[in-house]
C-alpha cells in the first residue's frame, strides 16, 4: 500500500509577478526611446501596482489589486496587438523591417497632451483606433476631438496596404514564432490579438512552472537526492524530475504549465519516508509563502510508504482568491 495526500495550492501572488514582469520585458523589446517606454509603463501603471504588490503579505489575497494586475496584462495584449495591426496595415514590410516600423512608431505611440488629442482618444477603448488618432493627429491640426476621429476613421480605413496586410502579419508571426493561420481581413485585429494573447499566455505558464520547478529542485536536493541535468527533462506541457539518494530513496515529480504538480516518494523503509514528505512541504510553503490547505489522506502503510501529492495552481484559483 501507499500514502496519498492532496492539496490546494494558492498562488495568486506568483501569477502576478510574472505577469508584471512579462510586461516590462516586452515593453524592453520595443524599438523606441528610453522616455516612450517610461510613458508606456506609466501608462499601463506597472510602477504603482509592482509597489503594491511587495506590500501585500505572502499569503494575502486582495481581489481587487489582482483583478488590476490581470487587467493590465489584457490592456498590454491589447496595446502590443494595436501596434502590430497598425504596422500590417501601413508598412510594407518586405520594405522595412519590423523593428524599424516600431521605431518609426515611437513618436506618437503614446499619444500627446494636446487637449484635442487627449478628448478623442478619451472617447473610445479600441487600442488600435487610438493608435490611429495619434497617427492623423501627426499629419494636420484638428480643431475639435470629433474632427480628429472623423480623419482617424478615414485613415484606418483606406490603409495603403490593406491588401498586403495578411502577408505582413504572417511575418510577424514567423518573425514571433507564432503558429496561427491568417486568411480573413476583416477579423485580422481579432487574430492578432488572439495571436499574442496564446503567445504570452505560453510564457506566463512557462515562466510559473520554472518558478515551481526550481523551487523543488532547490529543496530535494537540501534533502540529500542527486539531481543532475539529465534528472530533469522537457515533455511538452509538463517537466519530469527524478532523483534518486545515495541509499537508493526516490522520488519523482511532474510539473505543468499551470504550476500543478504530482510528486511521489519511494523505495523507503519504514517511516522515513514521512520525514522528507512532511519537510519538502514545510519548506515549500516556506519558500513560497503559501498556505497548503484542503489536505487529503488516502490510504497508508508505516512500514513501507510510498507518497503522492497533487499540488494544484489553477489560473482561476489566482484570480478567485
Amino acid at each position: 500500500m501507499s500514502h496519498q495526500t492532496q492539496y490546494n495550492l494558492r498562488a495568486a501572488k506568483i501569477h502576478a509577478e510574472v505577469i508584471i514582469r512579462n510586461v516590462r520585458t516586452r515593453m524592453e523589446k520595443l524599438n523606441v526611446r528610453a522616455e516612450v517606454k517610461q510613458r508606456m509603463l506609466s501608462e499601463l501603471k506597472i510602477e504603482q501596482l509592482s509597489v503594491e504588490l511587495l506590500t501585500i503579505p505572502d499569503i494575502t489575497y486582495n481581489n481587487a489589486l489582482f483583478g488590476s494586475i490581470q487587467n493590465i496584462e489584457n490592456r498590454a495584449n491589447a496595446f502590443f496587438s494595436a501596434i502590430d495591426t497598425y504596422i500590417v496595415q501601413n508598412f510594407d514590410l518586405e520594405i522595412t523591417d519590423y523593428q524599424t516600423a516600431i521605431s518609426q512608431m515611437g513618436e506618437f505611440l503614446m499619444g500627446s497632451s494636446d487637449k484635442v488629442v487627449s478628448e478623442a482618444i478619451a472617447l473610445t477603448d479600441d487600442e488600435l483606433f487610438r493608435t490611429y488618432i495619434l497617427s492623423a493627429s501627426k499629419e494636420t491640426n484638428y480643431s475639435d476631438s470629433q474632427a480628429l476621429i472623423e480623419a482617424a476613421k478615414t485613415k484606418m480605413q483606406s490603409s495603403k496596404l490593406y491588401k498586403k496586410a495578411i502577408k505582413n502579419t504572417q511575418r510577424i508571426f514567423e518573425k514571433k514564432g507564432i503558429i496561427a493561420e491568417v486568411s480573413d481581413y476583416q477579423n485580422l485585429s481579432e487574430t492578432i490579438k488572439k495571436a499574442n494573447h496564446e503567445l504570452n499566455s505560453g510564457i506566463v505558464d512557462k515562466e510559473v512552472r520554472n518558478s515551481v520547478l526550481t523551487s523543488i529542485i532547490k529543496i530535494i536536493k537540501e534533502q540529500g537526492f542527486i539531481v543532475k541535468r539529465e534528472n530533469v527533462e522537457e515533455c511538452g506541457d509538463h517537466a519530469k524530475i527524478s532523483a534518486v539518494k545515495p541509499n537508493g530513496e526516490q522520488v519523482n515529480f511532474a510539473v505543468y504549465l499551470d504550476g500543478k504538480f504530482i510528486y511521489k516518494f519511494h523505495e523507503y523503509e519504514g517511516l522515513s519516508c514521512e520525514k522528507d514528505i512532511n519537510d519538502f512541504e514545510d519548506k515549500f510553503e516556506s519558500i513560497y509563502g503559501i498556505k497548503l490547505e484542503d489536505k487529503k489522506t488516502f490510504w497508508s502503510n508505516p512500514d513501507r510508504i510510498g507518497k503522492q501529492g497533487n499540488q494544484s495552481i489553477n489560473k482561476k484559483d489566482f484570480l478567485q482568491q
